[in-house]
């Protein structure tokens, strides 16, 4: 069976009638008003864009951070007894300070009176009785106290030959001098130190020369090291 051929233009007259047949059609339908809707009128419409009014949401502020871990508020309201009695405690400690230091300038003002009234008598050294007994700490210390070097350096001169005697490196006796002292001493280690401070006592005493504190305290420390020499020696002579 022979079918004659399909040509595209068949589909298309097809399609060009169903058209105008739609055309036709709505021709003799009755016209819609444009600003009617059977569904949602326009009217509605507008009354409900109207309501709608968007406000953006407002923005938080942010809150500044800081490195501090801890934020005090140092505001006090104290009360004015409160007030008082903390002005008071910060000033009592401050109050017994000050009193402290001036009864110490006190004393020490008081001290010097005494010294000064009770000058240091030089006939009151008995040579023999403090070699025999030892020079008096506090008779010692008034010389110095009141500046009495000279005086302080026979002192220390005095004691020197009562513990050179109590060791049995020498023998006093009042008329005995300066030589005769390390004429005794030859021989022994003590010798150069006693030469040095025999020295010292009679530059200063003898030769009435002037000492000043400095010079005292260098004396003082030579006849120091003699008497520990002398004790060392006791010791030496003890386990021997």
């Amino acid at each position: 069976m022979i079918t004659a051929p399909r040509f595209p233009g068949n589909r298309l007259l097809r399609g060009g009638i169903m058209w105008v047949l739609l055309l036709t059609c709505q021709a003799f339908l009755p016209a819609q008003e444009a600003n009617s809707s059977p569904v949602f009128p326009v009217e509605r419409h507008e009354e409900l864009r109207q309501e709608l009014v968007y406000d953006p949401p407002e923005e938080e502020e942010e809150v500044e951070e800081t490195d501090e871990p801890w934020d005090f508020n140092w505001n006090f309201d104290l009360s004015p007894t409160t007030s008082i009695v903390l002005l008071l405690l910060l000033l009592l400690p401050l109050g017994y300070l000050i009193y402290r230091m001036l009864g110490d300038i006190e004393g020490r003002k008081r001290a010097k009176e005494k010294v000064a009234e009770a000058p240091l008598s030089i006939e009151n050294i008995e040579e023999e009785k403090m070699v025999a007994t030892g020079v008096a700490p506090s008779l010692l210390r008034q010389a110095e106290e009141s500046g009495r070097y000279d005086v302080a350096i026979r002192l220390l001169y005095i004691q020197l030959l009562k513990e050179l005697q109590d060791a049995g490196h020498i023998k006093y006796r009042r008329d005995f001098s300066n030589r005769d002292y390390r004429q005794q001493l030859r021989g022994s280690k003590l010798l150069p130190g006693f030469r040095t401070v025999t020295a010292d006592y009679e530059r200063y005493w003898y030769g009435k020369y002037p000492v000043d504190r400095l010079t005292y305290r260098t004396v003082h420390q030579r006849f120091a090291t003699l008497n520990e020499g002398i004790k060392q020696s006791r010791k030496f002579s003890a386990h021997a």
